[in-house]
């Protein structure tokens, strides 16, 4: 049985249709807030859907922190993970597809010497992987599209791609389908000397 509900389909084609006809409609300002509470303990508060929402990030006790909460890093990628994974399911819902499981894992390198400034070596995630494991497709090719279509879609994926390279990696029934990870440079080979 698909996790993908019909009625997905067709909220993402009325959503698509009001802000085609009205383009001012589909303008939004997501908005948060943050408070440091202590050495590297912040908060992030915000409301969304009527409701109050807190998060919390730390690093780790050799980082300065006390391991308590995730780190912003963790977020990012959660982040990154979380938006390609609702564009997999309206996707798979605009193409007819059904999803039995969806499972994205988000992975990245980065030289901690750059956030040090140490040497010529820069301060943010060098690459992403993106790893997108599905069950329900029909074949390969389904898989493939449906995933596709979510990279092209996810707002997020998008605009860390303009930073940096994100792969991906499709497996079907444990199958793997397609894989750009060859384009994603080996750490050993990437890290710059001070």
């Amino acid at each position: 049985m698909s996790r993908v509900s019909p009625d997905l389909a067709v909220n993402v084609a009325a959503l698509a249709r009001s802000v085609a006809d009205d383009p001012l409609a589909g303008h939004v300002r997501p908005r948060v807030h943050t408070e440091l509470v202590a050495d590297v303990v912040a908060t992030s508060d915000f409301v969304q859907y009527g409701k109050k929402f807190t998060f919390r990030c730390d690093e780790s006790v050799g980082r300065g922190g006390t391991g308590a909460h995730p780190s912003p890093l963790r977020y990012l990628l959660s982040s990154i993970a979380f938006c390609l994974q609702v564009w997999i399911a309206k996707s798979a819902a605009v193409a007819d597809v059904a999803i039995d499981e969806c499972h994205v894992d988000v992975e990245t390198f980065m030289d901690m010497r750059g956030e040090h400034l140490i040497g010529h070596v820069p301060s943010h995630p060098q690459w992403f992987v993106v790893e997108a494991a599905l069950t329900g497709p029909p074949n390969e090719t389904a898989a493939r599209e449906v995933v596709s279509a979510a990279m092209e879609r996810c707002p997020v994926t998008s605009l860390v791609s303009l930073a940096a390279p994100v792969a991906v990696r499709v497996t079907l029934d444990g199958r793997l389908v397609h894989d750009t990870t060859g384009s994603i440079p080996d750490p050993a080979t990437t890290r710059s000397t001070p």
